[in-house]
């Protein structure tokens, strides 16, 4: 081939190649970049101070509840809350069929002492404060022996004795 016959078929190839190669896949445009994320800051945990124990043996619960700024009415709805808890614990227990009741009260000697107890400091406190004496209160401690009495029935059904 001359010369110039050269420079001419690469022109004339050049053009049909590029053709060639460009049929056979879709040119398919550069992928966008996805933003990564901005990093953000973690708070760094604050510090609580240890709960103050009288005596070293056990903490003191913290109130949650404020009765001296709160009104009457939101005195008696705290109260009859938990007494409404108290009631739902114990029916909890006496629904419960032997075998889970016995190993409730096997594995956690305290359960029903504490409430016991609990039922007891509850009553007295409606008993003794004047913002509880209403007809709800009175209601509400009456379930309350109610269900501390199925309780008991349920235990003595069961074979368990507690202190």
């Amino acid at each position: 081939m001359p010369a110039g016959g050269r420079e001419l078929a690469l022109l004339l190839i050049a053009p049909f190649a590029a053709l060639t190669l460009s049929a056979c896949g879709a040119l398919r445009p550069a992928p966008t970049p996805t933003p990564l994320p901005a990093p953000t800051s973690t708070p760094a945990p604050t510090p609580v101070p240890p709960p103050r124990t009288s005596t070293g043996s056990q903490p003191q619960a913290q109130p949650t509840f404020d009765p001296a700024s709160a009104s009457p009415a939101d005195v008696e709805n705290a109260f009859l809350s938990n007494v409404d808890d108290l009631i739902a614990e114990a029916a909890d227990l006496t629904v419960a069929p032997c075998a889970d009741l016995t190993t409730v009260t096997r594995d956690n000697p305290n359960l029903v002492p504490s409430i016991r107890g609990f039922a007891a400091a509850v009553k007295r406190i409606g008993a003794t404060q004047a913002v509880l004496h209403t007809d709800a209160v009175k209601a509400e401690l009456s379930d309350l022996d109610q269900s501390m009495g199925q309780l008991e029935g349920a235990l003595s059904l069961c074979g368990i004795k507690q202190p």
